[in-house]
C-alpha cells in the first residue's frame, strides 16, 4: 500500500527552530529532529504526525513573543488534501502532544496541491499563499511504482493566477481570497495589517526554474547556459489587500487600495474575484531573507536583510539591507566570498527597529572552499565590526537557514 509517510526523507537540513527550550532541524516532511545545542548533536527524532494528522509541513514555522509555534502542513481527507494551519501551544510538558489543528482550508486544486515552503501570520489572520506550482498526486504514486525520485511529481501551472488566502485566527474559515499575476515563492518577508488592509512582501519569481538549477547536471552547465541567469531572476514585491473592498458595483474599476505611499493596488475582474497587483521593493533579487523578528514578525515594519539572488551581478556574494519605506538598500560586499542568510540580532535593550547586528557565515569561493568566516555587521550603519575567520579539514557548503540562540546563561 502507498504511504506518504513511507515516502519522504527525514534529512532535516533546511531550517533550525525552537520549540520552547528545545531546538530543532526542519526538512518538510513530518520528521524534525532535536539538537543538542552545546554538542550540535543529533538527539530525538519527532514524528508531528503521530499527533496531528499531516503528512507535510513548512520548513518556516513561525515562534510567538509566548514561545508557541505555529505551522502550515496538509492533511488529506477523503475529498481531497487541505493545508491546514498547527499550533503548537507553549507547554510545560510536550508541545507536540498538545498541539492541534486551528484552520483548514482545501487545496483548489483537489489532485494537485501547491507546493508550500511558508505561509504567513498577523494579528487576525493568517495567510497562505497558493502558488502554481503544485505537487501531483497521481504522479508522485506513479513514481513510487517505477522508483524514481518524488521531485518529478512538481507540476507548474503558469496560466493560472497565484491565489492569496485569508483565514480569520478567530474563527479558522476562509475570509478572503485574491487572485495575482502568476508567481513563483520560496519565502515571504514579512506580513502585516495597517489600516483595514494586509501588506505582504515576498521574494517572488517568474516561474520555478531556479529549482531546476540546483541539479547537479544544470550548475555543471552554468557556465555555458546563457539562460541560467534568467533562471534566478526574482524581486522582492508587495502586495496590498484590501479586507474591507466597496462592492464591485460602487467601486467598478477604480484601484480599491486606499492605503497611502504605495504603489500597489487592487481591482474587481469581471467574475467579481480580486486582482492584486504588487510594488517592487527594491531592483535586486533578494533570497533568504530576515527581519528583527522578535519585534515586527506580523507587524509594520521597514527593514529587511537578504542575499543577492542575482548570479550575473557584479559581485553575487552580496548582502542587502531593503528599506522598505524609501525603497532604497545598502549593501555589502567582498571579492570570491559569499554570505549565507543574514540574520539580524537585537540589542540587549534595542531602541529601534535596526538597532542590533547582523550575522552572516562566509565561505569562499575558487580554490579556497576550506575558508570559513563569521561576519558581523552593525546592523543601522550597514558596516562591518567584526569578523572570525578559520579553514576546516574540507570544503564547506554555503548553509541555507539558521537561528541565533542567546546564552541564557549570561542575561
Amino acid at each position: 500500500m502507498f504511504s506518504f509517510k513511507s515516502e519522504m526523507s527525514d534529512n532535516a537540513m533546511i531550517s533550525v527552530y525552537p520549540y520552547g527550550d528545545e531546538v530543532y532541524a526542519f526538512g518538510e516532511s513530518p520528521f524534525i529532529h532535536k539538537i543538542d545545542l552545546e554538542t550540535l548533536k543529533t538527539m530525538d527524532r519527532v514524528d508531528i504526525s503521530d499527533n496531528v494528522s499531516i503528512v507535510h509541513h513548512t520548513s518556516h514555522p513561525h515562534v510567538m513573543a509566548d514561545s508557541s509555534v505555529y505551522n502550515v502542513g496538509m492533511t488529506m481527507y477523503s475529498t481531497g488534501p487541505y493545508h491546514s494551519v498547527v499550533y503548537f501551544p507553549k507547554s510545560e510538558t510536550s508541545m507536540f502532544k498538545e498541539a492541534k489543528i486551528v484552520a483548514s482550508i482545501p487545496a483548489r486544486w483537489r489532485l494537485h496541491p501547491s507546493y508550500m515552503h511558508t505561509f504567513g501570520i498577523t494579528e487576525n489572520y493568517y495567510i497562505i499563499v497558493e502558488q502554481p506550482l503544485s505537487i501531483s498526486l497521481p504522479s508522485l504514486v506513479a513514481l513510487k511504482l517505477q522508483n524514481e525520485p518524488p521531485a518529478g511529481a512538481f507540476r507548474w501551472y503558469g496560466d493560472e493566477y497565484t491565489q492569496i488566502n485569508l483565514i480569520s485566527r478567530e474563527s479558522g474559515k476562509l475570509y478572503k481570497t485574491f487572485q495575482a499575476q502568476t508567481f513563483f515563492y520560496l519565502h515571504i518577508i514579512n506580513q502585516y495589517e495597517d489600516s483595514k488592509h494586509i501588506v505582504i512582501d515576498i521574494c517572488a519569481y517568474r516561474d520555478p526554474s531556479l529549482l531546476d538549477c540546483m541539479y547537479i547536471e544544470t550548475m555543471k552547465g552554468l557556465q555555458t547556459n546563457p539562460d541560467y541567469a534568467k533562471m534566478f531572476r526574482g524581486r522582492p514585491i508587495r502586495f496590498v489587500l484590501p479586507l474591507n473592498p466597496q462592492s464591485q458595483e460602487i467601486a467598478g474599476d477604480s484601484n480599491l487600495v486606499t492605503l497611502q505611499d504605495t504603489k500597489a493596488s487592487a481591482k474587481y475582474l469581471p467574475n467579481g474575484e480580486i486582482y492584486v497587483k504588487p510594488e517592487k521593493l527594491c531592483d535586486l533579487g533578494c533570497e533568504t531573507p530576515r527581519i528583527h523578528y522578535e519585534r515586527y514578525m506580523g507587524k509594520p515594519y521597514r527593514y529587511f536583510y537578504a542575499i543577492n539572488a542575482d548570479v550575473d551581478a557584479t559581485n553575487p556574494g552580496t548582502i542587502i539591507k531593503v528599506d522598505t519605506v524609501l525603497k532604497s538598500m545598502q549593501i555589502w560586499q567582498e571579492q570570491k566570498c559569499f554570505p549565507g542568510e543574514p540574520i539580524f540580532v537585537p540589542s540587549p535593550d534595542s531602541k529601534f527597529e535596526d538597532d542590533g547586528i547582523v550575522l552572516s557565515v562566509l565561505v569562499w569561493g575558487n580554490q579556497d572552499t576550506n575558508h570559513v568566516g563569521l561576519l558581523i555587521l552593525d546592523a543601522h550603519t550597514f558596516t562591518e565590526i567584526g569578523r572570525a575567520e578559520f579553514r576546516t579539514p574540507s570544503p564547506v557548503p554555503k548553509c541555507l537557514h539558521g537561528w541565533f540562540f542567546p546564552d541564557k546563561s549570561n542575561m
